[in-house]
């Protein structure tokens, strides 16, 4: 299995990283994307993240460690992550385990947008 990548961006001020992979599978691929994930924060020092999911399609739950380290660490310094582009069946992965909620009323550890720009948005006025 090849070495996750992650592209990185910054726009308005918030970090935008946008998973490569196709897949996210195997203990080692989800530390790599752990750490990927913590280094762009760290070196950034932005606390508004976007994680874009345009160009994944499969996920195991391995794929939730770093998603959920990545949310305790801004956390930490009253941060605000939010995901996008989540294909329909990630989308239903994470509802069903209740990552995110579609109803509003419940609390989830992640938000969801459908798109780069609404997710954009939503930082904005978070």
């Amino acid at each position: 299995m090849a070495d996750m990548s992650v592209q990185r961006s910054v726009i308005d001020g918030c970090l935008v990283l946008t998973i490569d992979a196709k897949e996210i599978r195997g203990d080692q691929q989800a530390e790599n994307l752990r750490t990927e994930f913590l280094n762009a924060v760290e070196q950034t020092g932005c606390n508004k993240v976007v994680v874009d999911f345009k160009n994944v399609e499969m996920m195991t739950t391995v794929g939730f460690r770093p998603l959920l380290s990545l949310r305790k660490k801004l956390h930490e310094h009253a941060g605000h992550l939010v995901l996008c582009n989540l294909s329909p069946l990630l989308h239903e992965v994470f509802r069903v385990t209740r990552l995110i909620s579609t109803s509003g009323t419940t609390t989830a550890p992640f938000e969801s947008k459908s798109d780069l720009a609404s997710a954009l948005e939503s930082l904005k006025r978070s």
